[in-house]
């Protein structure tokens, strides 16, 4: 006998009425895939990417119940009528359906993120980068307890599942699984690989600028030392002791040498800035 809810209330009352005495909505903000027995009750937790996340199966000698936020299960409850009638054929074909669902959800998940790190290969960007980081480190823990789950499911003696009655699909279930795994593991080194590209952009740039303010002080510089010989010039000539001594009466000699001073200037500062070669 099976009872599919999508309501957890109902659920939950459901499983008071069997006997189970836990508090199941603590174990719901669990954010992670479990499998644990109390007495004869097998609670199996596994979370998903979709608006409600947990699917809760709850199997024992006499029943399995099961919360899901969407019902998978009756649609294609019939690909396995040949052991519906088997002992604890229903059981384990109900819970195989949920597991090869939340496998798909997964899938799903590892989809939208390798599409955003092609995205990012193109537009760089670190935030994003670490985002997309944390969500495939995040989906890696979750198919790393979905396969220990698989695992554990196949060894326990647990007598309201029986994978050999499932035998060829539980193995490709869990082939599948081992795959998505190391799929997701081998991206890890793409999200590396971005956060490098990007650390090698950042210090281009923070170069480029460095170099435009270089220049740019290099030029004041210069600018500087054109306006300070002149200006150096003029005030030697305006110190009045020496003007009266020796320049008075020359006042064009004067101007001539503050132009000719100050012409010099700038074109020694011309020729030392072209052969710095500096490129605005």
């Amino acid at each position: 006998m099976y009872k599919i809810f999508t309501n957890f209330n109902d659920f939950n009352r459901e499983v008071k009425d069997s006997g189970l005495k836990i508090n199941l909505k603590e174990l719901t903000l669990l954010d992670y895939n479990f499998l644990q027995t109390y007495d004869v009750f097998t609670i199996i937790n596994i979370r998903d990417y979709d608006k409600e996340p947990n699917n809760l199966i709850v199997l024992s000698p006499k029943k399995a119940l099961v919360y899901v936020g969407k019902d998978v299960i009756n649609g294609n409850l019939r690909q396995f009528s040949n052991i519906l009638n088997k002992k604890h054929g229903e059981s384990t074909a109900i819970t195989f359906l949920i597991l090869e669902a939340v496998l798909t959800n997964y899938t799903s998940e590892f989809e939208s993120i390798r599409k955003e790190l092609t995205e990012l290969e193109q537009n760089l960007n670190i935030d994003r980068i670490e985002n997309e980081g944390r969500r495939l480190r995040k989906l890696i823990d979750r198919i790393e307890d979905f396969v220990d789950i698989l695992i554990k499911l196949e060894e326990r003696k647990l007598a309201e599942f029986d994978s050999k009655l499932i035998n060829y699909d539980y193995n490709i279930l869990t082939t599948e699984a081992k795959y998505w795994l190391e799929r997701c593991r081998s991206n890890m080194y793409r999200i590396a690989s971005l956060r490098t590209k990007c650390d090698i952009k950042s210090n281009s740039e923070l170069n480029a600028r460095i170099t435009k303010l270089t220049i740019i002080m290099t030029f004041l510089t210069i600018v500087s030392i054109v306006v300070t010989i002149p200006g150096t010039v003029g005030a030697i000539f305006g110190i009045p002791a020496l003007s009266d001594a020796y320049f008075k009466g020359h006042n064009r000699f004067l101007l001539e040498s503050l132009v000719i001073s100050t012409l010099l200037s700038v074109v020694l500062g011309y020729v030392y800035w072209k052969k710095l070669n500096l490129k605005v």
